[in-house]
C-alpha cells in the first residue's frame, strides 16, 4: 500500500490548527446539520460528494494532481439496508478512488472503538479482475506527532456473519473490532511502515497529546498490479457516532387502482398497483409488493381471495384484522423504469358490508440482505356491499291469462252454420262469490229453456 493525499489541504496542517481550520470549513459547508434519513442514519446525497464537500473525493485535493482517479460517486445500485443507492468506488488499471470526510477535531482511537466502527461493501466481480479484494475503511491520524493512515482491508478480516474475506456480488458487513487488523502506511511508534496490528494496539500505541484520527476514507487503491481492475460499493459507514448513508435523491412512486364497490359474492374486482421510478431513483432490486387488508369488522381471510395471473395469493391474518399479502417478485425496478402488477380481489358472500382499504407497499432484496418495505406505497379504498335480493317477477290475477302462452287466435264461424245466439246483458258485479255466479248462470239457463219450450208448443198447435 503506498500513501497519497486522502484528504483535503486543511488536514495536512500543523496539528495545532487543525480542529480550527476543519471546525470553520465544516461549519461553512453546513456539515454540522445533517440530514436524516432515518433516526440512526445522515444521507449523503450526490452533492455532498464533491469540492463543495462535506465528503471529498480525491480529484478535490490539489495535492493530488496527476493522480489517475477512476469511479467515486453516489450511484443507484442499491444497498442491502436501505436500498437507496450507495458510494461507487471503481477503478481500472493505475487509478485510484476515494471518499474522504473529515472530523472537525483529532479523535482518538479508543473514543472511536468506544463509539463504534463499521460499514458495507460489495464487490462487483463482472468488473473486477482482483480475487479478495474490496473498498478499505481508513483513518488518517496522528501517531506520535507522526502522520499515517491506517487501513481496515475486508480481505484480510472476517464479516459480521463469520465469513473470512471478501465474498464476490455480496453486499457485507464488517465490524472494527479491537482484534481485527488494521495496516499502517508509515512507520509509527512500534509499528513499521506497511505494518499490521490490532486497532487496540493502534489505541493504546497513539496516546500523545494530538493523537488521533483525522477523518474517514472509503478507498480502493493499488492491488499490486498496474493493471487490476475493481469495481465496489460502500454504504452504511458508522464512526464517531454517526452512520452515513449514500443516497440518490429520486424515489419511485406508487399508484393503486380500484373500483368503488365490490358485491359479496359477485364478480371479482380489477386492481393494479404501478410503480413508476424517476431517472434519478435507485435501482430497487428483486421487487414484490406487500399487499395490505382492512375491512370491516369480522372480515376473515376466507372472506377474500386474491389472484395474480389466475393464482390464488395466501392471505395472512393478523390479531388487529389486518390480511396482509406477498404478491409474486419482479425484477429490478430500474431508474427511468416502472412496473405493473395486476390482481383481482373477490369477497365471498355472506361477509360483512362496508369499508375496505387496500394498502400496496414496495418491497426489494440485495444480494446479502432480507427483504425490505422501501417507504413506496398507494392506498384506494372500496365499499363491500350485501349482494342485492332477486326481485320476484309479477304475480297473474286469478282467472288471468299466463302472460308467458302463446296467444290463442279466435275462431271464425264455418260458413251456413247459425250464428251464435246474442248473449243476455251482463248484471253489475256485486261482490257475489263463485258460487252466486253459478247460481245466476244456472237461472238464466232455465229461462231460455222455458221459452224454447213454448215456442215449440205454438208451432205443434
Amino acid at each position: 500500500m503506498y500513501e497519497i493525499s486522502m484528504l483535503p489541504p486543511v488536514m495536512k496542517r500543523r496539528p495545532a490548527f487543525v480542529p480550527l481550520v476543519l471546525a470553520a470549513a465544516l461549519a461553512l459547508s453546513g456539515a454540522g446539520v445533517p440530514t436524516a434519513a432515518a433516526a440512526d442514519a445522515t444521507v449523503v446525497p450526490p452533492g455532498d460528494l464533491g469540492a463543495a464537500g462535506p465528503w471529498f473525493r480525491l480529484q478535490d485535493d490539489p495535492a493530488n494532481a496527476g493522480i489517475a482517479h477512476g469511479s467515486q460517486a453516489v450511484a443507484a445500485f442499491a444497498d442491502a439496508q436501505w436500498l437507496n443507492g450507495s458510494l461507487h468506488l471503481g477503478i481500472g488499471g493505475g487509478e485510484t478512488s476515494q471518499a474522504a470526510r473529515a472530523f472537525a477535531a483529532p479523535i482518538t482511537l479508543a473514543s472511536l472503538l468506544a463509539s463504534g466502527i463499521s460499514y458495507s461493501a460489495y464487490q462487483n466481480s463482472a468488473q473486477s479482475t482482483a480475487a479478495n479484494a474490496g473498498a478499505n475503511l481508513q483513518f488518517p491520524m496522528l501517531c506520535g506527532g507522526v502522520f499515517t493512515t491506517i487501513s481496515f482491508e475486508p480481505g484480510r478480516n472476517t464479516d459480521s456473519e463469520g465469513r473470512s474475506g471478501v465474498v464476490p456480488d455480496t453486499w457485507q458487513s464488517f465490524v472494527a473490532s479491537g482484534t481485527s487488523s488494521w495496516r499502517t502506511s508509515r512507520a509509527v511508534a512500534t509499528f513499521p511502515a506497511q505494518g499490521d496490528a490490532t486497532l487496540t494496539e493502534f489505541a493504546s500505541a497513539c496516546t500523545a497529546p494530538g493523537d488521533g484520527a483525522l477523518g474517514v476514507i472509503a478507498r480502493v487503491g493499488r492491488l499490486g498490479s498496474p493493471t487490476a481492475a475493481l469495481d465496489t460499493y460502500v454504504d452504511g459507514v458508522t464512526v464517531a457516532g454517526t452512520t452515513y448513508d449514500f443516497a440518490v435523491e429520486g424515489r419511485a412512486k406508487a399508484a393503486l387502482t380500484s373500483p368503488k364497490r365490490i358485491v359479496a359474492g359477485g364478480k371479482p374486482a380489477a386492481v393494479s398497483v404501478t410503480y413508476t421510478n424517476p431517472a434519478d431513483g435507485p435501482e430497487y432490486p428483486d421487487t414484490s409488493t406487500q399487499l395490505t387488508l382492512k375491512g370491516p369488522a369480522g372480515l376473515k381471510a376466507d372472506d377474500v381471495t386474491v389472484t395474480v395471473q389466475g393464482k390464488r395469493i395466501p392471505l395472512t391474518a393478523h390479531p388487529d384484522g389486518t390480511l396482509t399479502a406477498a404478491l409474486p417478485k419482479g425484477t429490478t425496478l430500474e431508474p427511468s423504469g416502472s412496473s405493473t402488477t395486476a390482481l383481482t380481489v373477490a369477497v365471498a358472500e355472506g361477509a360483512p358490508a362496508g369499508l375496505l382499504t387496500l394498502g400496496a407497499e414496495l418491497t426489494a432484496a440485495a444480494s446479502g440482505g432480507s427483504r425490505s418495505p422501501v417507504g413506496v406505497r398507494s392506498v384506494a379504498t372500496l365499499r363491500i356491499e350485501e349482494a342485492p335480493e332477486s326481485a320476484p317477477g309479477p304475480s297473474a290475477s286469478p282467472g288471468s291469462p299466463d302472460d308467458s302462452a302463446e296467444p290463442v287466435p279466435s275462431a271464425e264461424p264455418a260458413p251456413g252454420a247459425p250464428a251464435p245466439a246474442t248473449p243476455a246483458p251482463q248484471l253489475a258485479e256485486t261482490g257475489a262469490g263463485t258460487y252466486g255466479s253459478l247460481l245466476g248462470i244456472v237461472a238464466a239457463l232455465l229461462v231460455v229453456g222455458s221459452g224454447m219450450v213454448l215456442r215449440a208448443r205454438r208451432r205443434s198447435n
